[in-house]
């Protein structure tokens, strides 16, 4: 109920928090500007003046500056509106609303003549985030609405999130939380296809904290837990940090307070490591709240007490009122009268402080729409007499031009007509000779083309041959299985059996089922045979996790199966991708399959020497030594039965053993009886090594 208070000005610079200043990367660009010219030079300076935005905000104006005079000088076509843009985000971050509003309009003014929709989209979305952030929603969501549609239109993935983030936290401020969830997961799968991983991890820190707010703390722990994935991906001990003191506000909500301090206790330790002073204030005042909840006061009263230290440093009025609160009930509850009394007064003032810094805010905002006002009226003067001048201008331009043209037009059309004869004469003469040569090259074509028919009827035949054999498992033996299925459907639909007949027909309906996966996996194992080479491609192994454990969530969830990435360095790899995801696929299928319920499946690898490591392990019934000999022969049902009733022909293993020797890897296998078992996969770094 305390937070209320702080819920707007999170929304404005929630966005701001999931990305850090890259300082190697920032070096890296200032070794390239000294040699840099044109526009590779204007290039890295609007690079800069990004990198620089948050933590530097007078170096983005500084290197923006440059950028939009090297432009000008360059005389660009296109892309002269990105510098002005920067150097309004940077202006804002300083708190100079109008200047930043100025360098917005300049982006959308220039981007307009320039005829540059990225660009007018970015000062739309821009422009929307600065009147939000000034509580004028009916204007900043016109923004939005226009910077959505010109996204959309240039097909911009990374703006279009952005946009959907911002148009969402303006319905989350609205309190239209169906709209804010709506576009939080549009934003969301938008930043999973494009595999920043650190904007997942944002994305689902701020739906995981919008279910906080709605009180439905059980979607809040799935998304803040995939969060808590994300982070240990990218190894940012402080984001993971915040995920888990906000894990620990709904464990506590809910009431597993054991759960509730763990998580607080690990995150509160980064946070003093790293002496985040903005978020060690609501980490103590959680982990007091848990302490409170268990009847540890004294241990309360400390953490109370701690908060009030930090934010005692941080003037953070909400934070302070907040401790107030909760040492007031704490003395209420070892009714101590006179601490009461005190926290309780020191609570009310704080609280009244507060209303009164909103109503000078409220103020504040109205002078700025006052002061936008005047500015688009003085925009619209300047833009009228503007055009009326362009009018005059063109109007003589046009004259002039008319004059030139007829001048060039008497002079040019006797030297027209002097070439034409001459290159008439060429052009025969060389017709001629590329006839002969047409001829000459027209017979050899015949003579190939014969015996390309011939090959090629040869080569049909044997097609032929194999399709037909193939045709025979598809459809010969597919669709009497369907249509048994299918009778077997309709009689339990109908009803009125006895219970033995009723389980008759499920028996035939769970024969027909494994019939037609066995069928489909034969035909797979068929098309692997037949298709002997793989497509390597480059791609990031995390985001390929990420994306598979995503996939596999429902099914994991439906047994109570945790999964999770214990493991991954963001690592380029040169591999099949297809066969890759094949393989985690059957494997991590395989784990869920024969693990039972409130089982774990950990899922981990990286690069060590020249070999991508991949490891997935599970909490099944292990394999025993007479399964090890037949472990990926096809067929070969093992000594393990599925745990929830699933079905299970033996091929999955075989598969999984036929890609990865056709990507040249190795796969081993170490396991237990009756405690689990581990399948760890090595590629080469390059497929030349293998």
């Amino acid at each position: 109920m305390i937070r209320k208070y702080i819920f707007f000005s999170f929304v404005c610079v929630i966005a701001t928090q999931a990305t850090a200043q890259n300082v190697q990367l920032i070096r890296s660009l200032e070794q390239q500007l000294g040699s840099a010219q044109g526009k590779p030079q204007y290039d890295i300076l609007n690079k800069l003046a990004w990198e620089h935005r948050w933590a530097s905000p007078d170096s983005t104006i500084y290197y923006g500056q440059r950028a939009y005079m090297l432009g000008q000088k360059l005389k660009l076509k296109k892309g002269l509106a990105m510098p002005l843009n920067f150097m309004g985000i940077a202006t804002n971050y300083k708190g100079d609303r109008l200047v930043a509003y100025e360098y917005f309009a300049r982006a959308l003014s220039t981007g307009t003549s320039q005829r540059d929709s990225l660009q007018i989209a970015h000062a739309n979305n821009n422009l929307g985030r600065l009147f939000f952030e000034q509580g004028l929603l009916s204007r900043s969501y016109e923004y939005f609405v226009k910077a959505l549609a010109l996204f959309e239109s240039v097909n911009d993935s990374s703006g279009l999130a952005y946009t959907y983030q911002s148009l969402a936290n303006l319905y989350r401020t609205q309190r239209d939380y169906s709209k804010a969830e709506n576009h939080y997961i549009k934003a969301y799968n938008i930043r999973l296809k494009l595999g920043i991983t650190r904007e997942v991890m944002s994305a689902l820190i701020q739906i995981g904290r919008l279910f906080q707010e709605m009180n439905q703390h059980d979607k809040a722990l799935k998304y803040l837990l995939l969060a808590d994935s994300a982070g240990h991906v990218m190894n940012d001990l402080l984001a993971l940090a915040e995920i888990k003191t906000s894990l620990a506000d709904s464990y506590l909500v809910k009431g597993p307070l054991r759960q509730a301090e763990s998580m607080c206790t690990e995150g509160l330790k980064v946070i003093k490591e790293r002496n985040n002073i903005r978020m060690l204030p609501q980490a103590y005042l959680t982990m007091g709240q848990i302490q409170f909840e268990k009847g540890a006061l004294a241990l309360a009263r400390q953490y109370f007490k701690q908060a009030l230290e930090v934010v005692e440093r941080t003037k953070d009025l909400t934070s302070k009122m907040e401790a107030h609160y909760w040492l007031w009930k704490l003395s209420q509850k070892e009714h101590n009268k006179a601490d009461e009394l005190r926290n309780q007064n020191e609570y009310l003032v704080l609280k009244d402080s507060i209303k009164d810094l909103d109503l000078a805010r409220q103020v504040e905002r109205l002078q700025f729409e006052i002061e936008i006002q005047r500015k688009e009226q003085e925009n619209e003067l300047l833009k009228a007499n503007h055009e009326k001048s362009e009018a005059i201008i063109s109007e003589q331009r046009l004259q002039n031009i008319t004059l030139i043209i007829a001048v060039g037009f008497v002079s040019t059309l006797g030297f027209i007509q002097w070439r034409h004869g001459r290159k008439s004469r060429e052009i025969s003469n060389k017709l001629t000779r590329q006839n002969q040569f047409i001829e000459s090259q027209q017979q050899e074509i015949i003579a190939q083309n014969d015996k390309l028919s011939r090959r090629n009827q040869q080569l049909f035949d044997l097609n032929l041959e194999k399709d037909t054999l193939m045709s025979i498992v598809a459809h010969d033996l597919k669709s009497p299985l369907n249509r048994i299925k299918g009778v077997a459907d309709l009689m339990q639909l109908e009803g009125g059996m006895t219970p033995g007949q009723e389980h008759y027909v499920r028996m035939t309906q769970d024969a027909t089922q494994a019939g037609l996966y066995l069928i489909k996996d034969l035909l797979d194992v068929h098309a692997l045979e037949e298709n002997m080479e793989p497509h390597y491609t480059t791609f990031d192994l995390s985001t390929f996790l990420l994306e598979k454990m995503h996939a596999f969530q429902t099914a994991a969830d439906a047994k109570g199966i945790h999964l999770h990435i214990t493991e991954v360095q963001s690592e380029d790899v040169y591999l099949d991708q297809d066969y890759l995801a094949r393989i985690v696929d059957n494997l991590i299928s395989n784990a869920i399959k024969f693990s039972k319920r409130d089982a774990t499946v950990e899922v981990s690898a990286g690069r060590k020497n020249d070999n991508i490591w991949l490891s997935i392990r599970d909490q099944g019934p292990g394999f025993s030594e007479k399964d090890k000999k037949q472990l990926f022969q096809k067929f070969r049902k093992l000594s393990a039965r599925p745990t929830a009733g699933e079905t299970s022909n033996g091929l999955g293993l075989a598969i999984v053993k036929t890609l990865v020797d056709r990507l040249n890897g190795s796969i081993d296998l170490n396991t237990t009886p009756g405690r689990g078992s581990e399948f760890l996969i090595h590629f080469p770094t390059h497929p030349s090594q293998a």
